[in-house]
């Protein structure tokens, strides 16, 4: 890695800390300067602005993402398993992220959940290039288990779904409603794979 690319890395691995905490509005670049050690003028020169800063660090931790997602996803079809299949994308930034030198998968599943909240106009542009294509790709694997479904109750499931991965997922010291802390997060993915599956087939048989 060349020191420019080194440079890039420290940087992006502040912002992926300062904007999941913060959040983008929350989160100064004098801030993430001095997280990553570096002065405003380097990130400047890197980046350009904030805005930059975040959908450029956004699209790489994105990329990183869809690849173990993406491999972790056809060795799942493979068993034509629809638990492994709804597995295989959860656990996969779990068990199976393979360069941490910007975030843990586990880094980026919090930033990624923090997007969420940000403003549409803010991460649109990277969230349609970088990562729904990936995402549909694996809601398009489940689906063909449970062809009957509707798209109501479809939508309903994945945000039904998004919602428990996360609370298992992106809360490093808590979980929602006082609830103990989860210890083993692949277990509890694992049981949340086969509970989403006997949704599925019950929403699928009304």
């Amino acid at each position: 890695m060349s020191k420019s690319d080194a440079t890039k890395a420290q940087i992006m691995r502040a912002a992926v800390q300062q904007f999941t905490r913060l959040g983008y509005e929350g989160a100064a670049v004098r801030d993430i300067a001095n997280a990553a050690g570096v002065n405003i003028g380097l990130i400047r020169y890197h980046f350009g602005h904030k805005a930059d800063l975040y959908r450029d660090t956004l699209a790489f931790v994105s990329s990183q993402y869809n690849e173990v997602c993406l491999t972790a996803l056809e060795q799942a079809r493979a068993t034509d398993s629809p638990e492994e299949i709804i597995g295989s994308w959860l656990l996969a930034p779990i068990t199976s992220w393979q360069d941490a030198g910007v975030a843990s998968g586990e880094e980026v599943l919090c930033f990624l959940n923090k997007m969420g909240y940000e403003n549409p106009e803010l991460t649109r542009d990277v969230y349609e290039s970088h990562y729904s294509y990936a995402l549909q790709e694996w809601q398009d694997a489940i689906r063909a288990h449970f062809p009957g479904m509707q798209r109501g109750d479809w939508l309903w499931f994945l945000t039904s779904l998004r919602g428990m991965y996360f609370n298992i997922v992106a809360h490093n010291d808590f979980t929602l409603w006082s609830l103990p802390h989860i210890s083993n997060r692949e277990a509890a993915i694992r049981r949340l794979a086969a509970d989403a599956v006997a949704l599925l087939r019950s929403i699928t048989q009304l």
